[in-house]
């Protein structure tokens, strides 16, 4: 199972990885398939690793107080 988000010219893609598939990272990419960003560490559920994917790519910080 793989998903992807796509805002403008960018695509988001989460893969399943790991052993037995339970680890997710993701890929940025450009609107040419080209890989810009790669997750740094692999997440435990895809919710963590959309959390993840916002934080880096969009600067989203849900967690963070200050940022409302």
């Amino acid at each position: 199972m793989q998903s992807t988000t796509s805002t403008a010219t960018l695509k988001v893609q989460f893969v399943p990885v790991g052993r037995h598939r339970r680890e997710w990272m993701w890929k940025a990419r450009d609107e040419d398939s080209n890989t810009i960003s790669i997750s740094g560490q692999r997440f435990e559920s895809l919710t963590e690793a959309v959390r993840d994917a916002r934080t880096q790519i969009l600067g989203d910080d849900d967690d963070d107080p200050e940022a409302a």
